[in-house]
């Protein structure tokens, strides 16, 4: 279990099931669904956010409005697409393999990452926005 007992979590935004126990609303998630965790009594900041299993947690790119000549390009113009590169942040501590061997991650924190068009979970920590991944779903690393 990659979490535990007052700790606070971060997970998807379509996963879990909300159930009402004692008059009070509850989120039933799966472990494989936690995103990243902060310690229970420290402020959900950048610097103590843990990411886990084979999670990645990435600063996108803001995609660039000017082509290579110089020129701006007007946001109405321009095909409604994503970035799908960043810098990594913070990284997990990999994935159980069948057999229980822990699978290392291949990538780094200070990596710039290519990733899967809208594979993306977005997290906001502190007012500003991230991108938590899966090692499967990076292309490449540079």
């Amino acid at each position: 279990m990659p979490v535990a007992v007052g700790e606070s979590v971060c997970f998807g935004k379509f996963d879990g099931e909300e159930v009402k126990y004692n008059d009070v609303i509850h989120t039933l998630i799966r472990d494989a669904d936690v995103l990243v965790k902060f310690p229970s009594s420290d402020a959900k900041t950048l610097e103590n956010a843990a990411v886990v299993w084979d999670n990645v947690l990435v600063r996108v790119q803001e995609e660039k409005m000017e082509a290579t000549g110089g020129l701006l390009i007007a946001a109405t113009t321009k095909k409604a697409t994503i970035s799908s590169v960043g810098e990594v942040l913070k990284v997990g501590p990999g994935r159980l393999a069948f057999n229980g061997v822990l699978m290392e991650m291949d990538v780094e924190v200070g990596d710039y990452v290519k990733f899967r068009d809208y594979a993306a979970q977005d997290v906001e920590i502190e007012g500003e926005k991230y991108a938590v991944l899966k090692m499967s779903d990076l292309l490449a690393k540079f």
